[in-house]
């Protein structure tokens, strides 16, 4: 691959990943706007248009800059930017976003649901949707390749690339050893299992809402992504598989999320989950030490985000914090 192809690449990576930030306001509830509850009239307002326009100036800026850049650095700081470029635009991002979350307070509608305790009457049983099974499939993928590469040994060069450049070609290496060749399979299986932990948490720790079978579903179908992505570049030594495939699995993940947003932003809006605006710090993180929900609805996006002010929320980011070490265990 030539440098100008390499440049092409990088840059290409880096407008689609602003392109996604740029869309934010677009992608959360209509009765929410950076963070703050409000009417969805409001979001045809002025003060709404210049928030939303104030914060894609910053991101847009950032990421325009960051491609442009990729074309004119020396080849040798390739490299370099493919993690300062998103790095940039999501300190970016978070900067903006915070800014606007403040601008727009003063607008916030009042959010009657938070005066009150919320109490599930329901009898009908919580069960798990079917495709929670699903949650399997990367734990088997892993545990073919592992059998694969174990019957495959001899085949498995003496010493093997584990880290490619930006133009695709090997810079670090490895040997064959049980440690080196089954490492990112032993990583997948951590981390698949935490996602899997994860998924449950988020389901039996979340008040019930028609968002919660969505978030369930995006979390398995990470995990699926997460192990296939992990058993291609295990077998890698055996069937050199080019590297653009391995690129494209996670591609292949995000535009569907992204597109089943945007779709169920264009639905009705339920009123806001009872949770107190003055929980939210910076309309990003929830904190509610009062609050026995583990997990709550998200203001940012769709989904639901972890409740801080709950004790097992720090067991969770435990497991977090164990399986990236493993990287350096494993």
């Amino acid at each position: 691959m030539t440098a100008q192809m390499m440049k092409l690449l990088l840059s290409s990576i880096t407008l689609f990943f602003g392109a996604i930030i740029f869309a934010i306001p677009n992608l959360s509830r209509r009765n929410l706007l950076f963070a703050v509850p409000v009417t969805p009239a409001f979001r045809a307002s002025a003060a709404a248009r210049r928030s939303v326009a104030a914060f894609r100036r910053v991101v847009g800026a950032v990421t325009l800059a960051g491609a442009a850049a990729c074309f004119v650095v020396p080849e040798s700081w390739l490299e370099v930017m493919t993690g300062a470029t998103p790095i940039a635009i999501l300190l970016a991002c978070s900067f903006s976003y915070v800014r606007q979350h403040r601008t727009l307070l003063p607008f916030a509608a009042p959010n009657a649901t938070a005066r009150y305790r919320e109490a599930n009457l329901t009898t009908a049983p919580d069960r798990l949707p079917r495709f929670v099974w699903m949650a399997a499939a990367p734990l088997a993928v892993l545990a073919a390749a592992a059998a694969d590469l174990y019957a495959n040994w001899s085949r498995i060069p003496e010493r093997f690339p584990t880290h490619w450049g930006i133009d695709g070609r090997p810079n670090q290496w490895s040997v064959r050893t049980p440690h080196d060749v089954y490492a990112p399979l032993l990583f997948g299986f951590f981390l698949c299992a935490w996602l899997l932990v994860l998924a449950l948490a988020c389901w039996f720790g979340a008040r019930r809402s028609k968002w919660r079978k969505m978030t369930l579903g995006i979390l398995v179908a990470a995990q699926c992504m997460m192990g296939l992505l992990l058993a291609l570049t295990a077998v890698q030594p055996l069937y050199a598989i080019p590297m653009w495939i391995i690129v494209v699995v996670p591609v292949g993940f995000v535009v569907p999320v992204v597109w089943i947003a945007a779709r169920h932003t264009m639905q009705p809006s339920e009123p806001l989950e009872a949770t107190p605006d003055n929980c939210w710090k910076g309309g990003l993180l929830y904190y509610n030490p009062d609050d026995a929900a583990l997990f709550v609805e998200k203001r940012t996006g769709l989904g639901y985000t972890i409740n801080f002010g709950n004790h097992w929320s720090w067991a969770l980011m435990g497991g977090l914090v164990l399986v990236i070490g493993s990287v350096w265990l494993v």
